[in-house]
């Protein structure tokens, strides 16, 4: 015969048993396409790591279709409720005609960073603590590895070289290399100068020997200190049902990036288990701690950091084909009325 304590667990867990489907019920679904898997779409990480999409009551999914234009054609298409991407493409996908709107500033600087090899520093007389303009001049003549030509690595460079009195098309070469992994090899054998990525790369090239930070864009110009980099796109109209899913990912995501400003290198573990256990925990910590003041301002968006980004976007020569106002733009371009939202919780 079954004791009395017996017939209760068992009824503990028929109960239980049939409560799970009802509490994954409860989670309403929300699926993020992102452009590419780089660390510096750092509140996604971490709203993942962190698990702060649960309490509001969020069940994400985050695939990574293949780039910015992929997941914005999976946002325009219905299959994501939103795609999480760099401005520029936005921007490009919104000069089209297409129906997006900017609703959250991901990372709020650029964050490439220039890194040079020992052997180069050595030939230069170049020191990272040098002032500004001698590092960048200390680039003539110098071979930067690119993963793609006319990319954003190449185009960061030329841009440097105007601020520092170079010729950006005759003063340095360009050399395609490929993946970061591949720039960072070349970089060890010499065969390129130095290279234009974010973090953990340049951290990686120091811990190896190969070569040091020598310029990081984002904390030393003020243009691309205070721009949005990455951010988080919807589809217009927005109605009330998706403008309440939009609030509860911006909240979770201010959540985690709250977290991650507050105590970098525990969050950085999180991280780093769930998402790069190939990658050292040193190495993401270091890239966490070099990124968190990019998610500081709780992803809020405004007039001054969008012209920023429209005055950075000239300056590299890009053209939209349409021009947009920072201001006017307000509101259809982009918004702020999401985060100020999930502030008040």
């Amino acid at each position: 015969m079954r004791s009395t304590s017996g017939l209760t667990r068992a009824a503990f867990l028929a109960a239980t048993l049939l409560l799970i489907p009802t509490l994954a019920a409860a989670q309403q679904p929300v699926h993020i396409a992102q452009g590419f898997a780089s660390l510096s779409f750092l509140p996604v990480w971490g709203a993942r790591a962190l698990n702060t999409f649960s309490p509001e009551g969020l069940a994400a999914t985050v695939v990574l279709p293949g780039g910015d234009p992929a997941a914005l054609a999976a946002l325009d298409s219905g299959d994501v409720d939103l795609a999480a991407v760099g401005t520029e493409s936005a921007l490009r996908a919104i000069a089209k005609g297409q129906p997006f709107e900017i609703v959250y500033n991901l990372m709020s600087k650029v964050t490439l960073e220039v890194v040079v090899s020992t052997s180069f520093l050595e030939k230069s007389g170049v020191k990272p603590g040098d002032p500004l303009q001698k590092r960048i001049a200390a680039l003539k003549g110098a071979t930067i590895g690119v993963a793609a030509i006319g990319g954003t690595q190449e185009t960061a460079a030329r841009w440097l070289a105007t601020k520092g009195g170079l010729d950006p098309k005759t003063d340095f070469k360009i050399a395609q290399i490929g993946s970061p992994p591949a720039l960072r090899a070349a970089l060890e054998n010499k065969r390129i100068d130095a290279f234009v990525l974010s973090p953990p790369e340049g951290y990686l090239a120091t811990k190896s020997g190969a070569g040091k930070i020598l310029i990081s864009l984002g904390d030393e110009f003020p243009l691309l200190a205070k721009q949005p980099y990455l951010v988080l796109v919807a589809k217009k109209p927005i109605n009330s049902k998706t403008s309440d899913l939009i609030v509860k990912v911006v909240r979770a995501m201010r959540a985690a990036s709250a977290a991650i400003v507050k105590d970098p290198e525990s969050n950085a573990t999180a991280i780093q288990k769930q998402f790069f256990a190939k990658a050292t925990p040193d190495s993401i910590a270091a890239a966490v701690k070099a990124l968190s003041n990019g998610v500081a301002n709780g992803g809020a968006l405004d007039v001054e950091s969008i012209r920023n980004q429209l005055t950075f976007s000239k300056e590299v020569g890009t053209d939209f084909g349409k021009t947009f106002d920072a201001a006017a733009s307000q509101n259809d371009l982009w918004t702020n009325s999401f985060v100020e939202q999930a502030s008040k919780k």
